[in-house]
């Protein structure tokens, strides 16, 4: 980028709202009126621009704009707190809105950390899985890497067994799977598309809709399927042979299948020792976004 395009780039930047340099030490570089800017402030303040502006940077005519920059910066600060604005309601309200929000988003932060923290411990401990045990896993499921299976499926998931049961009746009495699906399921993705999933291998969705999924004939469609997504009526539409797999191609899958499920298993003796209330009368007064598709379901 030649130093015409670093200049336009740089008036690019010098139109936006950018937020004050913080106090800091260290030399001064430049000053308006009482507000100074330290070379603490220009580095803070370099980071957080993009690579181009800080190649700019680095010769004696981007130093020089950046400066400048900052300083009509500390100039619109000066006159904003002489105006006495920050007195102003509205401008009171937006801030205390905003340390609000600020203050909700370190705790989740600071709980998400702790939490990132912790299963990082329980993957080198409780959750780890061994060698031995992923070669006893293979060994045996042995059939279903010889011979791996990707399964086509539709699926459609409601809310409640009753408008499982409702959706049942209206496959039974002869309704097309994909009309059903379309004006019943609650996962909008595959609803779309009149139920119809992503093709998926064994380990890879929640087993409770995997087992019912692959016990099933090609275009023979299931029962209710209660999963913790909520209640699924699945079709199976057919099948590809893939590939064999050996231990060493399939031991990471296999590994993270095993550890998935010590984590199933971690969480729930947990909760039973610490007890689980759910208020369903409360909940059901939530409005909440459609239930995720299994196919999204985290790994831990």
């Amino acid at each position: 980028m030649n130093r015409s395009r670093y200049r336009g780039l740089f008036f690019i930047l010098a139109g936006l709202s950018l937020p004050a340099c913080q106090t800091s030490k260290g030399p001064v570089v430049a000053q308006v009126g009482s507000e100074k800017i330290t070379m603490d402030d220009l580095q803070s303040r370099l980071q957080e621009t993009p690579t181009a502006y800080q190649q700019y940077v680095t010769t004696a005519e981007g130093r020089r704009e950046f400066v400048n920059l900052l300083l009509r910066e500390k100039t619109l600060l000066i006159e904003a707190r002489r105006s006495g604005l920050q007195h102003d309601s509205a401008y009171q309200t937006a801030l205390d809105q905003f340390k609000k929000q600020w203050k909700r988003r370190l705790k989740d932060y600071e709980d998400t950390l702790l939490v990132e923290s912790y299963l990082r411990r329980l993957r080198s401990k409780d959750l780890a899985v061994t060698d031995a045990q992923v070669q006893q896993f293979y060994d045996a499921h042995r059939a279903d890497y010889d011979r791996p299976l990707e399964l086509q499926a539709s699926h459609i998931l409601v809310s409640t067994p009753e408008e499982a049961e409702m959706a049942l009746s209206r496959l039974k009495a002869g309704e097309p799977f994909e009309k059903v699906a379309h004006e019943m399921s609650k996962d909008p993705a595959t609803a779309a598309r009149g139920g119809k999933l992503t093709p998926f291998r064994r380990g890879t969705l929640v087993p409770e809709f995997e087992d019912a999924a692959f016990a099933l004939q090609n275009g023979q469609i299931s029962g209710v399927v209660k999963t913790q997504f909520g209640y699924h009526i699945i079709k199976r539409i057919g099948q590809t042979v893939l590939p064999a797999q050996s231990l060493d191609q399939a031991k990471e899958d296999i590994r993270a299948r095993l550890e998935r499920d010590k984590f199933n298993e971690w969480v729930t003796n947990k909760q039973a020792s610490l007890g689980v209330k759910i208020d369903d009368q409360q909940l059901s007064s939530l409005a909440t976004a459609p239930p995720k598709n299994p196919q999204e379901s985290p790994s831990l």
